[in-house]
């Protein structure tokens, strides 16, 4: 199965319709292999589809993270971000508020922390995709 017939079979399985649109903009998000802006995501989507707008995209966006494929990331100031979800590989981010600077961490540490809230909360997190703001040492450091 290639992987934009596994995507679009995800899409479906999720009670969406799959469209050409929603099947590219998907196909777009999943090749691009790291966090890509709509506006990105739609310069990819158009050389496939030169009738797309962007207006389409966002929607798109929204409707593909509904439906749980896609994660949302934003880094404080920056633009809405967005990458396929990838449930068996869960990943989490650092973000210095004060230089921007951003850290990706060790993805066990990202689901033993969501089994720690869990244990002590009772609430199930969905920690996929986890960004967590905060100073860096960079900027700490005298």
């Amino acid at each position: 199965m290639s992987c934009g017939e596994r995507l679009t079979s995800e899409l479906r399985r999720a009670g969406y319709r799959v469209t050409a649109q929603r099947a590219v903009i998907l196909e777009s998000v999943a090749h691009a292999g790291d966090h890509r802006s709509a506006q990105q995501v739609y310069r990819a989507a158009r050389s496939r589809l030169p009738g797309l707008n962007p207006a389409t995209v966002y929607r798109t966006l929204q409707t593909l993270h509904a439906a749980g494929l896609v994660d949302l990331y934003t880094n404080g100031g920056q633009a809405l971000r967005f990458s396929l979800r990838d449930a068996e590989h869960p990943h989490a981010h650092l973000v210095c508020r004060a230089c921007g600077r951003e850290l990706e961490i060790d993805p066990s540490l990202v689901r033993s922390f969501g089994r720690t809230v869990e244990r002590r909360t009772g609430f199930q997190i969905d920690a996929h995709h986890l960004t967590l703001g905060g100073v860096c040492n960079r900027c700490t450091s005298p």
